[in-house]
């Protein structure tokens, strides 16, 4: 479609929303820009109809409701018009829960790569009404520093068809292992963030929870390297490993009368050492139990595993340097 044509359809649905009396098309080619001519010359005369016709054909076929009437006002002459009930979008509404949802989402996309697309999005709701900022008051969503570093490279590489490769700690791993995988997509799955693909080391599909990455994902190899098969579907994936992910035994230190949340959540409790009390509980996300306890500070010293404890050692670390001016 022309400039020309695309700017006289834009003022002709201006002239026909500007009023609830139908408007003649004597009148419309005296108002819109594009519809000008002589009315006494019958061949110019010709031409304005069949420009006309061609155009409410079109704003019919992309679905503005053009109506058409006679104004009994006027003169009689058919007219046209459009309600604008019918033109307008409908009033956005939530539920509480949907707009929690929404509110959710947008404090979790917070890497400057992610920020503009969830920002507009949140202007636009405040403006129809929503109040999504006491939404995301009263639903704490847990922070994912790196998971949300990792995202991004991710959805780089699946739109652009790339390999990728990251160092990677398994569920049983002492160090992480490098993984070269064909991205198929991402997606979440009770507040963590995977990734699915094809492993190139293992010949076979695999995902992987971002938050067990280490370091940085690097983008591998030319641009469309492989083709992602239909019906995959990266949420159930997701799903699946997080249901046979096995539970892991956590042993941590807890100061006298302190960190009662650590101590209702155990279960076993003792012996008592100098250092305070031991306390045992099963786990299965590293990274959410790390930052759990990382927030009770010194009144919980991890003991076992070993990747808790580098985990947890890691939140306090990422405290910390917040903390410093």
């Amino acid at each position: 479609m022309s400039n020309d044509r695309t700017e006289r359809l834009v003022n002709l649905v201006l002239c026909l929303l500007s009023s609830r009396r139908f408007q003649t098309s004597t009148k419309i080619a005296r108002t819109v820009p594009g519809y000008e001519h002589n009315h006494d010359d019958k061949k110019a005369h010709d031409a304005f109809q069949r420009k006309f016709e061609r155009d409410k054909a079109e704003l019919r076929r992309i679905g503005i409701p053009l109506q058409s009437g006679i104004d009994y006002l006027g003169d009689g002459e058919p007219g046209y018009r459009i309600a604008r009930s019918d033109f307008e979008l409908p009033q956005i509404e939530f539920t509480d829960a949907e707009a929690a949802a929404v509110a959710a989402a947008a404090r979790l996309w917070q890497q400057p790569e992610l920020q503009s697309g969830s920002s507009d999005a949140l202007r636009k709701l405040r403006a129809a009404g929503i109040d999504v900022e006491s939404h995301a008051a009263a639903s704490p969503v847990k922070s994912l520093p790196g998971a949300e570093a990792a995202l991004a490279p991710f959805l780089e590489a699946v739109a652009s068809r790339r390999v990728v490769v990251f160092d990677y700690f398994g569920p049983r791993d002492e160090s992480a292992q490098q993984r070269r995988i064909q991205p198929w997509g991402c997606a979440a799955w009770r507040g963590r963030w995977y990734v699915a693909g094809y492993d190139l080391d293992r010949g076979a599909q695999r995902c992987f929870r971002l938050s067990r990455i280490s370091g940085k994902v690097r983008l591998t190899g030319p641009e469309g390297a492989f083709t992602i098969p239909d019906g995959v579907d990266v949420l159930g994936f997701a799903s699946a490993s997080e249901e046979h992910q096995l539970p892991s035994r956590a042993t941590v230190l807890v100061r006298p009368k302190r960190a009662w949340g650590v101590r209702r959540r155990a279960d076993q409790i003792g012996p008592r050492t100098a250092e305070g009390d031991q306390a045992c509980f099963s786990y299965t996300d590293t990274a959410a139990t790390a930052a759990w306890l990382a927030s009770f500070g010194a009144d919980v010293l991890v003991t076992e595993p070993p990747e808790l404890v580098k985990e947890t050692i890691a939140c306090l670390q990422a405290l910390a340097d917040e903390e410093t001016p």
